[in-house]
């Protein structure tokens, strides 16, 4: 907004003085395009600072081979900065085996990932009990995990394969 301000007071100083009045019509066509290009790259240039939304939200529910919830299994979001990854939240799913996180993704991340760590510490259910899973996202199978666009609302279900 403090690009357009300037601008509308450029107009109203034109039309105020009857600047746009002039007797020559050339210089005055000239003035208009000019003006509208500075009106216009101002609205671009304020378009190219607004913040970028960064909140992202992943949530869904982990259940097993015959569809019942699992509670206590560890979900993570990390981070992915050039080659390596930094974990940006956790959570572990309720007795409905539902879970959801909701990420204020830092700048100095290009992408996310969701996941069901191997953690013997801190996911010892998923490793005791279970080898692998299916995955859906977005309602939809897929084999393709689990990255998820910053700034959207991603679901991951996941559905455990006993050992």
């Amino acid at each position: 907004m403090r690009f357009i301000k300037p601008i509308v007071r450029l107009i109203q100083a034109l039309v105020v003085s009857n600047y746009l009045h002039e007797a020559d019509s050339a210089a005055v066509v000239i003035k208009i395009k000019i003006l509208t290009i500075a009106v216009s790259l101002a609205f671009m240039l304020n378009s190219c600072f607004l913040k970028q939304d960064r909140t992202t939200t992943v949530y869904g529910t982990i259940t097993d081979q015959n569809g019942q919830p699992v509670d206590s299994i560890l979900v993570l979001v990390s981070g992915l900065r050039s080659l390596s990854f930094e974990t940006l939240k956790e959570v572990y799913t309720d007795n409905r085996g539902e879970y959801e996180l909701l990420v204020e993704v830092p700048k100095r991340f290009h992408a996310v990932n969701v996941g069901i760590p191997n953690f013997p510490q801190e996911n010892p259910k998923f490793l005791r009990m279970y080898k692998d899973y299916k995955l859906w996202k977005n309602d939809q199978a897929t084999n393709n995990c689990c990255t998820a666009i910053i700034g959207k609302i991603t679901k991951y279900d996941f559905q455990l394969i006993p050992r």
